[in-house]
């Protein structure tokens, strides 16, 4: 009768139970809650109070009831940032935490965690400090392998944004606050040594350890380097380019071609997604709508550091974007590599010249060009279209839509 009434009760309060054994404890057979099936209803004429009472007595060492059981059992992801001391990285930790992630953060040296009012020197700034419970700093230099052991044990993702630099040397005006606040203590005056081979042989050995430790997501920030394609020296119109840049990256795509070779090998469930920004703006958020993803390196552009974050979170939070590379910018900024063969390209899909330049709202060749029509209207369609473009609502929709890298063959002599 006492298991009837219990029993009576809680399927009042729309309580789900599983059997787990039926054994004759004085005939009353031991039921627990099935926490997946959990849902509270309160209704009809029966209290809380009464229900508690009610379930006391029965063979039930503890009853939990839990209004939302898939947000209370629910683990925070866990993210491991390289180079979150940088720009960049900065942006990434900080678009994490707003996703809900728990963050590693390395750096070659060490920093602390503080808000925007507090920030200086070797500081890692985040936006609320009562997040930073949720940071771990870890410190290691990515050309040394033995300094990354443990470090991503446990990630679901690594998201690296480490990049070469030459030495800083601190500078300042004498006599100014800031620059006498730093030379009071040496030891806080940062004086950067050179790190090189961060884009190749230091990606690689993060690799490695992410796979060894059963990393699901690597997400590689790269580089468009459209005026810079290591065997293609001519390619594009000769600007902007210099031996250190195109050095750096001759090795962001040596690094890439690595990582491709070394994710062949690797556990199906463990893939890679390498992005490449175009120029990196400080600007603020502009948002999904006015984001492109191309793929070949038939155009660049400008994208804030902001989105460029939003775009590697979303990478390191789906396996939609495994095993592909691909260019983000901001689509209104859009710029061919070749201006000859882009152009050529938008006109064999049927494009006019000034639509190629300004997007659909100039169709027609003989329409006037208006600067301000150009200046207020944003732009529509895409420009110096390539075929390989996407835009969608979503970075998810948008990681989906691109393709899967092709094995590029080397001929052998």
């Amino acid at each position: 009768m006492l298991k009837q009434i219990i029993l009576l009760s809680l399927s009042v309060y729309g309580y789900a139970f599983t059997q787990i054994n039926t054994i004759n404890y004085n005939k009353v057979e031991r039921y627990t809650l099935d926490i997946t099936k959990l849902k509270s209803r309160f209704s009809n004429d029966v209290s809380r109070r009464k229900f508690i009472k009610l379930a006391q007595p029965a063979s039930y060492t503890a009853l939990t009831v839990l209004t939302n059981p898939t947000k209370a059992n629910a683990i925070p992801k866990r993210a491991v940032v390289f180079g979150a001391s940088g720009y960049t990285g900065g942006d990434t930790v900080r678009a994490l935490l707003e996703k809900g992630f728990d963050v590693v953060a390395v750096t070659r040296r060490k920093v602390n965690i503080v808000d925007r009012e507090h920030a200086k020197i070797n500081t890692l700034v985040i936006d609320n400090i009562k997040d930073k419970n949720k940071v771990t700093p870890a410190i290691a230099d990515v050309i040394n392998e033995d300094s990354l052991k443990n470090i991503m044990k446990k990630a679901d993702s690594v998201i690296y944004c480490a990049a070469s630099r030459p030495k800083v040397k601190l500078t300042g005006t004498l006599g100014t606050k800031s620059y006498d606040d730093m030379k009071k203590n040496e030891d806080d005056v940062v004086v950067a040594e050179p790190s090189y081979n961060v884009e190749d042989i230091g990606l690689v050995n993060v690799a490695k350890e992410a796979i060894n430790c059963g990393v699901k997501r690597l997400v590689i920030v790269s580089s468009i380097c459209a005026k810079c394609q290591k065997g293609k020296e001519d390619y594009g119109e000769a600007i902007d380019r210099g031996f250190a840049s195109c050095d750096s990256c001759f090795k962001k795509q040596v690094g890439e071609q690595r990582i491709r070779i070394l994710y062949e090998n690797a556990p199906s469930d463990m893939t890679y997604t390498i992005v490449r920004p175009g120029m990196l703006s400080p600007g603020e958020r502009r948002g999904v709508k006015e984001v492109e993803f191309n793929q070949g390196v038939s155009k660049s552009g400008i994208i804030s550091r902001m989105d460029l974050a939003d775009v590697l979170v979303a990478a390191a939070d789906t396996n939609n974007g495994a095993k592909k590379t691909f260019e983000v910018y901001y689509k209104d900024t859009a710029q061919p590599v070749d201006m000859f063969k882009s152009l050529k390209t938008c006109k064999e899909m049927g494009n006019s010249v000034k639509e190629c330049f300004f997007g659909e709202d100039y169709k027609n060749d003989n329409e006037h060009l208006s600067i301000d029509k150009m200046l207020k209207n944003p732009v529509k369609g895409v420009i110096f279209p390539s075929g390989n473009e996407v835009n969608r609502d979503d970075y998810n929709s948008m990681l989906k839509n691109l393709k899967i890298d092709v094995k590029e063959e080397n001929d052998i002599m």
